[in-house]
């Protein structure tokens, strides 16, 4: 006698109807799937919605508060953004700086950016922008609120921007391309009036650290454009150079699923992040045992273990979960 928990029915079934192995596991005699229900996704662009709405509200208010209570309300902003920036993003920001001047050699063909760096004026100019409100204002939030006292991340990362762009005037570039190279132009530059939008009081609430991540965007596809374009050799060199680097970097994580070390390169690579880890990914993809992108988009944003949904939906998340700890994870 057939064993109906281990086998299929001894009822043979009707004309053109599916029939499980085992319908004490599958809960149905039909093999036909379920649709997956769709609510899901509305609730997430709901909530997104929602903590968007909710985020603008709250810091146009904060920001008009009076005396106390909207010095408050800038101070808690602030240890928030701290916490944000407590993880990997200051050895992101760091290696970016390095990365500013090494890009800057390979297009002028020059070694003089390095050893400018390399002076001990730019520590001088670290050490006073760290001491002053500029280094602190020079932040890849574009930040203008209060400034804590002690050694934060934002603090730290102001003044090597700033003495980095020091570096990079002394060695012949002018101001724009200084900012260009650490990716700290003001985004109403690139991108016009969204961009100036971005750099308004409410968008520092809603959208944190937003200066780096879009000017790498762009800065990444001006690079790949005006160096394929062949009319700038220092430029292709440059772009030839971490489309090849990044390539071997991704060949040679191709067994990792989540590579930690790809993201940390490519903020090195600063204005060369994009083709870097285009480069990489592709070379992961391709090579035997790829296990694909493992997270290089997401790992590539200056502050990746808060995305902007996460920053959005959940804006308290640093003060329970800091980035220093995620960083351990």
């Amino acid at each position: 006698m057939a064993n109906r928990f281990l086998s299929t029915p001894t009822t043979a079934p009707e004309q053109g109807q599916a029939v499980s192995s085992n319908r004490f596991l599958t809960g149905s005699r039909s093999t036909t799937p379920t649709p997956a229900p769709q609510n899901d996704e509305w609730k997430a662009a709901g909530a997104l919605a929602a903590g968007a709405a909710g985020l603008t509200g709250l810091g146009m208010l904060g920001s008009k508060l009076p005396g106390k209570a909207g010095k408050a309300f800038e101070v808690l902003n602030a240890i928030r953004m701290q916490m944000m920036l407590s993880g990997k993003a200051l050895p992101k920001s760091l290696l970016g700086n390095v990365g500013a001047v090494v890009n800057r050699s390979l297009e002028t063909g020059s070694t003089r950016p390095l050893r400018e760096f390399a002076s001990p004026q730019t520590w001088r100019d670290a050490k006073a922008a760290y001491s002053s409100q500029s280094g602190v204002r020079a932040n890849p939030a574009g930040h203008t609120g209060v400034t804590l006292p002690g050694p934060t991340p934002g603090r730290f990362m102001g003044a090597m921007d700033e003495a980095t762009q020091g570096a990079l005037k002394r060695s012949g570039a002018t101001a724009e391309e200084a900012a260009n190279e650490t990716l700290q132009t003001p985004l109403g530059v690139n991108f016009g009036p969204m961009g100036e939008a971005l750099e308004g009081p409410v968008a520092q609430y809603l959208v944190p650290f937003r200066r780096t991540p879009f000017n790498q965007a762009i800065e990444g596809a001006k690079a790949i454009t005006k160096g394929m374009s062949g009319t700038d050799k220092g430029a292709r060199r440059a772009l030839s150079t971490h489309a090849a680097v990044g390539s071997i970097h991704g060949a040679a994580t191709s067994d990792d699923s989540m590579p930690a070390s790809i993201p940390l390169a490519a903020a090195m690579a600063g204005r060369y992040a994009v083709p870097y880890g285009l480069a990489a990914l592709i070379s992961r993809v391709h090579a035997a045992g790829g296990k694909g992108g493992g997270g290089i988009a997401s790992g590539m944003l200056p502050v990746s273990e808060y995305g902007i949904e996460s920053a959005i939906t959940d804006p308290v998340r640093p003060f329970y979960d800091p980035a220093l700890f995620r960083f351990f994870k």
